[in-house]
């Protein structure tokens, strides 16, 4: 049995173009707030939302007034740029008379994101170049704002975003008309419209930092010696930002420069330097002592005693020659171990760390160049063993 269908049921699908009403009459008008002639009203058209702007009642008669709305609708239509509103017609609308269509903006103006507060630095300075790169984009195209100031100013509600809207006192080189004077208090230079003088303005409010301010007293400078254009701004603000950052770094690489020489200078290798330097000393000073003994050996006297010592050794035996010959030799060690001061220099526990290892190193050279098996036991009872069991002993880390 086939069921009853007593209602249609909706079904899922493309929406066909057929099916879409497209009108050229506006909806749901909202008003705005405007300031001074103009009339701002939100409005819907096929399903979008768009802002109206034109003449309160009482100005639509005036024909200065109708000049000034052309006048921005024509300079506005020709700039097309993501941070600059967007103007699409200038429309007779039912009721409001001629007005400017344009994108409606779901935000809030930079005064109304500034009162909110909470905003980190780099959120302002976000704001700021994207500022600079609509009014960049607005001057490469003989166009003047002359009204820029944070009411003016649209940000998206996550702030990613903006629009340079109201263009309602803009001039270009091309218009004739309307040449005088204009702009907000505050926000307007005592010499005239300037866009630069605006923007230092509005950056004072963003509080940048302190160097930005340097920036900021440039663009509200005197007219000869203020910024001409804004890439100039751009460089110049970056530089700020970044000058912290660099100082930073600099600090970094002199500590970790000042840390590198201080463990090259450490009291340990400074000591050891010291031990090296001493010992080279002493065995410069031995030598220099030998050939001055040497010289003096050359003497006639003491080739007369040394005559005598050698007569007196033919008169004794071999066995007592060779025994003096090896008590000579050890008072000779003796000396030369004495002439290092190695005793002197143990006066503290990081000196006897510093000394051991090249004094041993001393002692095995002199068994090593010493023949005589007698001498080299000698040597090594007397003096490497007992330093060996010394530095043992010694509190190494």
């Amino acid at each position: 049995m086939t069921p009853i269908i007593t209602q249609e049921e909706p079904t899922s699908g493309f929406v066909r173009p057929d099916d879409v009403i497209r009108t050229d009459r506006f909806t749901d008008f909202s008003p705005l707030s405007g300031s001074g002639y103009s009339l701002l009203v939100r409005a819907k058209r096929n399903g979008r939302w768009w802002l109206l702007k034109g003449l309160k009642e009482q100005y639509r008669k005036d024909t200065v007034y109708q000049v000034l709305l052309q006048k921005e609708y024509e300079i506005t239509s020709q700039l097309l740029h993501p941070m600059v509103v967007s103007v699409f017609s200038l429309e007779e609308v039912e009721g409001l008379g001629p007005c400017i269509v344009m994108e409606w903006v779901d935000g809030m103006t930079l005064k109304e994101w500034l009162a909110q507060g909470g905003h980190t630095k780099a959120q302002r300075r976000h704001v700021v170049d994207m500022m600079l790169d609509a009014l960049a984009y607005v001057h490469s195209r003989q166009t003047q704002h002359r009204d820029l100031k944070p009411s003016n100013i649209m940000l998206t509600n996550d702030g990613l975003h903006l629009k340079l809207i109201d263009f309602g006192l803009s001039d270009t080189d091309s218009h004739a008309i309307l040449k005088t004077p204009a702009g907000t208090e505050g926000y307007m230079a005592p010499d005239g419209p300037s866009d630069v003088y605006s923007l230092g303005c509005i950056l004072r409010e963003l509080r940048l930092g302190w160097l930005s301010n340097l920036v900021i007293r440039k663009c509200c400078a005197s007219l000869p010696r203020r910024y001409t254009n804004f890439a100039d701004i751009r460089r110049d603000l970056h530089r700020c930002w970044q000058w912290p950052r660099r100082v930073f770094l600099l600090v970094i690489l002199a500590l970790l420069v000042a840390g590198l020489y201080l463990l090259s200078h450490s009291p340990a290798q400074q000591g050891m330097q010291t031990v090296n330097d001493s010992l080279s000393v002493l065995k410069e000073e031995d030598t220099t002592r030998s050939d001055v003994e040497q010289e003096k050996a050359d003497t006639p006297q003491i080739q007369v005693k040394q005559i005598y010592v050698k007569q007196e050794q033919e008169e004794m035996g071999p066995r007592d020659s060779a025994r003096n010959h090896l008590d000579e030799a050890k008072r000779q060690i003796d000396q030369q171990v004495q002439s290092y001061g190695i005793q002197q220099m143990l006066d503290t526990v990081s000196c006897q760390l510093n000394i051991s290892i090249p004094f041993l190193r001393i002692l095995d050279e002199m068994i090593l160049e010493t023949e005589e098996p007698e001498l080299k036991e000698y040597i090594d009872e007397r003096y490497r063993k007992p330093w060996m069991k010394r530095m043992k002993e010694l509190p190494f880390d």
